[in-house]
């Protein structure tokens, strides 16, 4: 099937003969090539810069640091990225689910492979795959964000807004100041002067916080 919204698919999971034969199912029930990987080596694809890049996460095979990782290859790479987990808790909770920059697919560990195919086949076509309750879970986690976006962005110029949106994008330093028409330092002290503003440490953190702060929701 053809698929415009994304020209690269990518399964996260373990070296093992069951994920290769599951990587196998979907590239036959879908008709699209998908490239495997383990989390840890995501920085050894070789992917077109700015590709939208679908990236399929087997749930058993992550951890607490594999979000962190999954960040640092999206902003590396400079590629634009949405999230499908399948073999997931049925109980999953939805403030999980939302620290994931773009997820549009959760498939339970209980789920059928051929429901597993249709579902992806949404995603591909553009639709979320979400149940009604984890839906509703984050609609009212978005809902409650909203609500201090204006407080938590209050602080920031309108130069530095400017810039944590392109950062969102996953543009690097040298986008942001071609986008902007400044210098390449200039870029490096309006993200120093965010980092303190918004306590964060690096580009990582300060990545997520904008996600989290609906930054790539707004209009550049």
């Amino acid at each position: 099937m053809a698929c415009d919204k994304y020209n690269n698919l990518i399964f996260i999971c373990d070296s093992s003969l069951q994920s290769s034969l599951f990587r196998d199912f979907l590239e036959k029930s879908l008709g699209i090539p998908i490239q495997i990987a383990t989390i840890e080596g995501l920085p050894g694809l070789t992917l077109p810069e700015k590709s939208s890049v679908l990236v399929i996460i087997d749930n058993t095979h992550i951890n607490e640091e594999s979000l962190d990782l999954y960040i640092k290859f999206l902003i590396e790479k400079s590629i634009s990225g949405s999230e499908v987990l399948i073999n997931s808790p049925n109980n999953v909770a939805a403030n999980l689910i939302a620290k994931w920059p773009n997820m549009v697919g959760v498939f339970f560990a209980g789920d059928d492979m051929n429901v597993v195919a249709k579902g992806m086949k949404k995603v591909l076509e553009g639709e979320l795959w979400l149940s009604r309750k984890l839906t509703n879970e984050l609609i009212t986690s978005y809902r409650n964000k909203d609500a201090i976006v204006a407080k938590s962005t209050a602080n920031l110029t309108t130069r530095e807004k400017e810039i944590m949106q392109l950062l969102v994008l996953g543009a690097s330093n040298i986008q942001i100041a071609e986008t902007l028409f400044v210098s390449e330092n200039t870029v490096k002290t309006h993200l120093y002067n965010v980092f303190k503003k918004i306590n964060v440490k690096n580009r990582m953190q300060a990545f997520m916080w904008a996600k989290n702060n609906h930054y790539n929701d707004l209009p550049l």
